[in-house]
């Protein structure tokens, strides 16, 4: 067989130029089999490639079925040199197949490295050095793991700063992805890339060492090639590869001893293969795709309309800043692309590249503001566009059972980021809302829950999202398969397991309220049965208090939605009842933080009883609050807390305030203490206090009577006692205080202030130009 039966076409992924270059020398040469970089487990679903309803971008998922996280995506757009190459060979009847190393071989390395590092316990730094480098020479080959397109030196950024090309990008955008004359393309880099590779300095790394069995893989695949019979074996792979895969290599170097001994002794594990949609998002490098570009969206561009792409570039530039409420027209346009072609010309390049295009979008388009070239990155220059694959594409049951609820509540899954406004009194606002907090439960957040002022003002009934599907949960919906082959149900077991490892009642709280949220009345019962085992024996009244507030807006959440949650309030009244008889007790000997916490909780519980308008709870509260107001004991600022909640409950008299007041203020209190009461007392605000002359009679005389050292160090927690005041109640407060001491208002005291004609007269003319009228004669 000739060198020439063998032809390798070094690419670079998701590249345009590349891709139809491959085309044409597949048209050219009519290749008899196609080998492709990428995991021999993708070939059991290769035959989709041809299928017309497969849209990309995609990706080949493979994955562990056992260790569903054990995952990694192989991406191809219509750019791809790799997808280019597969569609031929759908096309023309041609086998393809992938060559490079297996998935599997990488995920039992990794499994292999786990396990031992459980087995040795890390004794020194030198051992966690040694884990990660077993980690990095774990991991699995492809698209996934660093060095998949390039090894870390990068040569094409070498050749780039050889050229005087700063940007890596930019430069390979130039020559190779908008390169018109490609009949020499490949045996070019071909040539660049073997005097690079001759060129590097030799390393024994974990990273070499990958990349060297990940090559005798592909040469083992070519010969397996040839050995089968076929006459033009057509290899696609990354450029770097190239130089090692030809025939001429494997005949002289690369010989099939010594590939067999390298690949020698390779464990691998089970992996499933299947196909998801993709996003050029994904393709980009900040997505942390080692193979991605910079901007897949002009490389899109440049792929549909290679001829045109500068002017269909500013004209969707155009229609995103109209869009977007910039006034651009027509005119700007045909003036960008002059500038455009003006500025590549000037730089001795064949036509304008994104650089050029920036600069005539933010000189013209924007007129000098580069402000809104952030839109144009996100929108055009990276995109959203969402892929596709056909209806018979092997799924796990979960995702069959997800696409079904969305298809039947008219949700699409896309890329692009959506808000939603639910109403919980229709069905499909609620079972939108229930499939939404069912796939968070279950670790596919899809939806981020929004509570933006809006929401108040429509009214409870009303719930926000904001949506954006990320082709990465496709991941999160096979792990989450182990639960149930439904959501409903994955959702159900993933609440049970984690009601069972919570380790405190506000945790079981949380958990309750999520399986109401997502309608799972099974994981409910189940929840609270944990949950009133658990309270039975808590001991610590702080984290019942902690835990009483969300379980009390629980009950009225649930009556919005239609939720029955009668079984709830037994529960709730129980803790209730707990909290009443140990909270005295508890809230004696502990600290400031413990106290500010329990404030804090005292005031939840007190809304939580006004919502629930149970007479008796309201009565057992009261006599709480009045036994820890009472005692000496108890912090005082909580004292002073369970004060200013009986006050705001109408429970008690002027009488009973006076009293309170002037046993905490007292001059035999000391400062410290009394500061923290009031610190309780005032964190309500001031609107119910302002009438009140008791209270302010004792803070006056209290504050009056305090040395200046003492007050400047109770100063902060003064201020932290009068931050609830709104403005115009500190004002009301001066003037009430005022008025307690005989001065009369303090406005009234201003008002009675004698007038300096002379000061006055300054401003006249300032007035006068103000208000437009005739300016008055000063006064000398």
């Amino acid at each position: 067989m000739s060198d020439r039966e063998v032809r390798v076409f070094g690419v670079r992924h998701h590249g345009p130029g590349s891709a139809r270059a491959l085309r044409r020398a597949f048209d050219a040469w009519q290749p008899d089999v196609v080998l492709v970089e990428g995991p021999p487990e993708g070939d059991d679903v290769l035959s989709m490639v041809g299928d017309e309803t497969m849209r990309p971008p995609v990706a080949l998922l493979v994955y562990d079925p056992d260790r569903p996280r054990d995952a990694a995506f192989y991406p191809f757009t219509d750019h791809s040199p790799e997808w280019q190459a597969l569609r031929w060979a759908a096309a023309h009847e041609v086998p393809a197949r992938f060559i490079d190393l297996p998935v599997a071989v990488g995920f039992r390395a990794r499994r292999d490295a786990e396990e031992a590092a459980a087995e040795e316990p890390d004794t020194d730094a030198d051992d966690d050095a040694d884990d990660t480098e077993d980690d990095d020479a774990a991991a699995p080959p492809g698209p996934t793991a660093p060095g998949f397109a390039l090894p870390p030196e990068d040569p094409i950024a070498t050749l780039a700063r050889a050229a005087g090309f700063d940007d890596t990008e930019e430069w390979w955008d130039q020559v190779v992805e908008r390169r018109v004359d490609d009949t020499d393309l490949f045996p070019a880099l071909l040539e660049t890339m073997e005097a690079l590779r001759d060129a590097r300095p030799d390393a024994d790394t974990p990273a070499r060492q990958r990349e060297d069995r990940r090559e005798a893989h592909m040469r083992r695949a070519i010969r397996a090639a040839r050995n089968d019979g076929h006459q033009r074996i057509a290899v696609v792979c990354g450029a770097w590869h190239a130089p090692v895969l030809t025939w001429d290599y494997c005949k002289r170097r690369g010989r099939a001893s010594a590939d067999n001994d390298l690949l020698k002794g390779l464990r691998r594990t089970k992996v499933v293969a299947t196909w998801v949609p993709w996003t050029h998002a994904r393709l980009a490098f900040r997505s942390g795709y080692g193979a991605g570009v910079t901007s897949p969206g002009w490389y899109r561009v440049l792929w549909d309309h290679p001829a045109t792409a500068t002017e269909r570039w500013l004209a969707s530039t155009a229609a995103l800043l109209r869009e977007a409420g910039r006034d651009v027209s027509s005119a700007h346009v045909i003036e960008g692309v002059r500038l455009a072609d003006a500025l590549a010309a000037l730089r001795d390049l064949p036509r304008p590249g994104l650089p050029e295009l920036r600069e005539a979008t933010t000189t013209v388009l924007l007129q000098g503001d580069a402000a809104p070239l952030a839109l144009v990155r996100e929108a055009l220059e990276v995109g959203d566009a969402l892929g596709a694959v056909p209806d018979s594409t092997p799924t796990v049951p979960l995702e069959q059972d997800l696409d079904k609820r969305c298809r039947a509540l008219r949700l699409k899954r896309t890329a692009e980021e959506k808000d939603l406004d639910l109403d919980l009194r229709t069905d499909g606002g609620r079972g939108r809302s229930h499939l939404l907090w069912r796939l968070r439960t279950i670790g596919i957040p899809w939806g981020l829950p929004l509570d933006d002022a809006s929401s108040s003002r429509q009214g409870s009934f009303h719930e926000h999202w904001r949506i954006r599907w990320d082709p990465g949960y496709a991941v999160a919906v096979i792990e989450a398969s182990t639960l149930g082959n439904t959501v409903r149900l994955a959702a159900v077991t993933a609440l049970a397991e984690r009601g069972e490892a919570a380790d405190s009642l506000p945790a079981l709280v949380q958990l309750l309220d999520a399986s109401i949220r997502a309608d799972l009345p099974d994981a409910r019962q189940r929840l609270l049965q944990t949950l009133a085992d658990r309270a039975a024996v808590a001991p610590d009244i702080h984290r019942l208090v902690e835990a009483l507030p969300e379980l009390g807006r629980i009950a009225r959440y649930g009556d919005v939605r239609g939720t029955d949650v009668t079984d709830v309030l037994p529960i709730l009244e129980g803790l209730l009842e707990r909290v009443f008889l140990g909270l005295p007790l508890a809230s004696q000997g502990i600290d400031d933080d413990a106290a500010a916490a329990l404030t804090d909780g005292m005031a939840a519980i007190q809304r939580i009883l006004l919502l629930l308008e149970r007479a008796d709870l309201a009565t057992d509260w009261d006599a709480c609050l009045a036994a820890l107001a009472d005692n000496p004991s108890v912090h005082a600022r909580v004292r002073g807390s369970a004060t200013r909640l009986r006050l705001d409950a109408g429970s008690l008299g002027e009488e009973s305030l006076a009293l309170l007041v002037g046993h905490a203020l007292g001059l035999g209190t000391e400062p410290a203490r009394a500061a923290a009461w009031l610190e309780g007392f005032l964190a309500a605000g001031g609107l119910a206090l302002l009438y009140r002359d008791a209270f302010w009679t004792a803070f006056d005389a209290w504050l009056a009577h305090l040395h200046d050292d003492v007050f400047v160090d109770l100063l902060p927690a003064l201020r932290r006692g009068f931050s609830g005041f709104t403005r115009p109640e500190r004002r009301k407060v001066g003037e009430r205080i005022a008025a307690l001491r005989g001065g009369g208002s303090t406005t009234k005291a201003r008002a009675a202030t004698p007038l300096d004609p002379a000061r006055a007269a300054r401003v006249l003319p300032v007035l006068a130009t103000l208000l437009g009228v005739p300016t008055p004669e000063a006064s000398p």
